[in-house]
This record gives C-alpha cells, structure tokens and sequence, in this order.
C-alpha cells in the first residue's frame, strides 16, 4: 500500500518536528464510533498538550455533524481512518454493501479534510477473506488491534486505564471509543503517562 506512504520531503511542516524515531517504542492509540464533539474534544486538548498523535476510525453517518472535531483531529496530525456509514458489519453485507459504507465514507471525509482515508477498521472486528478483498480493491487497509480495553462495555475509566498500563507494550494498537466520556476520562491519564514512560503515540 505504497499510495498510503508518505516520503520524508513531503510531509507538512509542522508535522516535522514531531516524526516518529522508529528506533524508540511507539504505541498506536486508536478511537472507534466517534467522533463526539466533547469527547473527542478532550482526547485531542491531551494529545496536541503531549505532542501525540492518535487514529480515529469514524462513523460516517456522524462526520457532517462533527466536521470540525475531524478536521481539527487532521489538523493536529492525526489519521482519519473509516469505521463504515453506519457501523455495518463488513462480513454480513457483501461487496456492495461494502463499497458502499465505505465509499460514502471516504467522501465524507475527504468533503471535510481534503484527504480520503486509507485505513478502515472493520466494526465489531467482523471480517473474513472476501470482506478484506473488497477493502483492498478499494486500496484500503484493515487495522485491527493488540489491546481491547473493552471499554464500550465497562464504561470504568480506571479499568480501561489499568487494562493498558498492565499490557502495553512497543508496538501496541489500542482499542479505544471517543464516544464515551469516561473513555475520554481514561486517554486524558493514559496520554501524558503513557508520553512519560517514553512511547511515542
């Protein structure tokens, strides 16, 4: 997926100084379902603070509602990824059906940052081979992840923060959801001390 690789002469400036050294341990947090103004709001206040970036996989059917969480989320350097129109399970419903929630999507986005997204992360993490051979057709990529903090389910900041910090590790994908306010409750303590033990997000 080379289109989805950026050279090092042609990245915006002010993303510079903040590139990633891939010789010191980096961690991906990602958000899924949102965005939701003041959640995501909080995330993106603690991560422009600790000078991270983050990945939100979104909703289609909220992007026109919440352009300006996205576009700010852009802005600060962070990687609008596609989570369906309308949170469909990508193996239930046909390659159609797939290029459909996907492509609305991708225009919504793109309508907002300029930029369509390259990366979609399959809702529920629902998938199976056709499923992903419809994704790649379109040249994206599915993302899935290494820690579930299953915080959708337990809505409890603090074992959404202890279930990070007694697995994390270099090279983690973190399963979060910036629809939640006690999710945003978690990542505003997980962004800085995650910055602190020396993960680059």
């Amino acid at each position: 997926f080379a289109a989805a690789v950026v050279k090092k002469g042609e990245e915006p400036p002010e993303m510079e100084e903040r590139s990633v050294d891939p010789s010191r341990p980096m961690i991906a947090l990602t958000f899924d379902d949102g965005p939701s103004a003041s959640v995501t709001g909080r995330i993106l206040d603690s991560l422009e603070q600790n000078g991270g970036r983050a990945t939100f996989f979104v909703v289609g059917s909220r992007v026109q509602a919440n352009a300006a969480s996205i576009l700010r989320a852009y802005q600060l350097g962070c990687e609008i990824g596609n989570h369906t129109y309308g949170h469909k399970y990508i193996s239930k419903i046909g390659a159609d059906g797939i290029r459909s929630e996907l492509g609305t999507t991708n225009q919504l986005v793109a309508s907002v940052t300029g930029v369509s997204p390259v990366l979609m992360r399959p809702p529920g993490g629902f998938y199976d081979q056709a499923s992903l051979g419809t994704v790649g057709e379109l040249g994206m990529s599915a993302i899935m992840w290494s820690i579930d903090t299953r915080d959708w389910q337990h809505r409890n900041a603090q074992k959404t923060i202890d279930t990070v910090l007694s697995q994390v590790k270099d090279g983690d994908i973190i399963l979060m959801h910036d629809i939640y306010g006690t999710s945003a409750d978690a990542a505003v303590y997980l962004i800085p001390e995650l910055t602190r033990r020396g993960y680059q997000l």
